[in-house]
């Protein structure tokens, strides 16, 4: 019963964080539908859910609210929510790429909107039932917008880093070809590592994945580090073979490719479930390591 009672208070609480913060979260989610960076976003609530209730019997098995250290945390997030509306036309000028959407404004608000989430639970449900479901409730922080500044970091990090990789690739494959910096040049064609070879988009949801199943399938904090750490060198690996791949059979085959055939504008799902394939024996290996550690 007093389970129940909690339940509804804080359902009654995450309607009212909708209500105060629904013009971000309309932006948001506009936001979602026209770029597809964060198309992630829509599931991020739905998951945090789904954990909360799968361990909702250890979760929720003593139920000790803490409404003062909880709407403390509430008015923090009320408070970052202020700062975003005052800096709101400065932070709306960072947009995301040929998109009119106020990136780093919605940034501030989604953070805000967390902390209200994490401060409605705390004031509901206590520390200690905080402390079990940390995670489900972490998790959502995956909902919030990336900054621009480093967006832009992180994409030209992938985009150098893939440019090496390809390189390497090209090199073990043994067609002449010739590279300036982030441009190889073919017989046939000449391709650049652009912006879009970055694979951020994909690099999100592996790194979400790896987090995730890091947390479902491992038990110890380092082994869990390891397997989110080995996103970026699994993540470059893929964006260079699907660079390679598309451009040997453009060179080979048709230049068509490069422009509209669905490899190169659709063709990210194979390649990302190469990437999965190359994460299922890392996890294998270390979760093997953690049950020698325990022999």
């Amino acid at each position: 019963m007093l389970n129940t009672r909690s339940h509804v208070c804080f359902a009654a609480m995450i309607l009212l964080g909708i209500l105060i913060y629904h013009s971000p979260i309309g932006d948001l989610g506009r936001i979602v539908f026209q770029n597809d960076t964060y198309s992630h976003i829509v599931l991020i609530p739905l998951v945090s859910a789904a954990l909360l209730i799968i361990r909702r019997e250890t979760i929720f098995a003593a139920v000790h609210g803490k409404p003062a250290v909880g709407l403390g945390v509430c008015a923090g997030g009320l408070f970052l929510y202020g700062i975003a509306m005052i800096l709101g036309q400065q932070l709306s000028r960072q947009t995301f790429r040929n998109q009119d959407a106020p990136n780093d404004y919605l940034t501030l608000c989604m953070a805000a909107l967390v902390a209200w989430v994490v401060g409605s639970f705390i004031a509901v449900y206590g520390t200690q039932a905080f402390k079990k479901a940390r995670f489900a409730l972490m998790f959502l922080m995956f909902s919030i917008p990336m900054p621009m500044f480093l967006q832009d970091g992180i994409i030209t990090s992938l985009q150098y880093a893939t440019a090496e990789a390809t390189d390497l690739v090209f090199q073990a494959s043994g067609v002449p070809y010739h590279r300036s910096g982030l441009v190889f040049e073919f017989s046939n064609i000449t391709v650049e590592v652009a912006e879009q070879c970055s694979g951020i988009r994909s690099s999100l949801s592996f790194l979400i994945v790896s987090v995730l199943t890091g947390y479902l399938f491992l038990r110890t904090v380092s082994r869990r580090l390891i397997l989110t750490v080995a996103v970026l060198p699994i993540t470059v690996l893929k964006n260079a073979l699907r660079i390679v791949a598309i451009t040997l059979l453009a060179n080979q085959v048709d230049p068509r490719i490069l422009s509209d055939h669905w490899l190169h504008t659709s063709g990210g799902i194979p390649f990302f479930a190469v990437a999965l394939t190359l994460l299922i024996p890392l996890v294998w290996m270390l979760r093997k390591s953690e049950f020698r550690g325990l022999a």
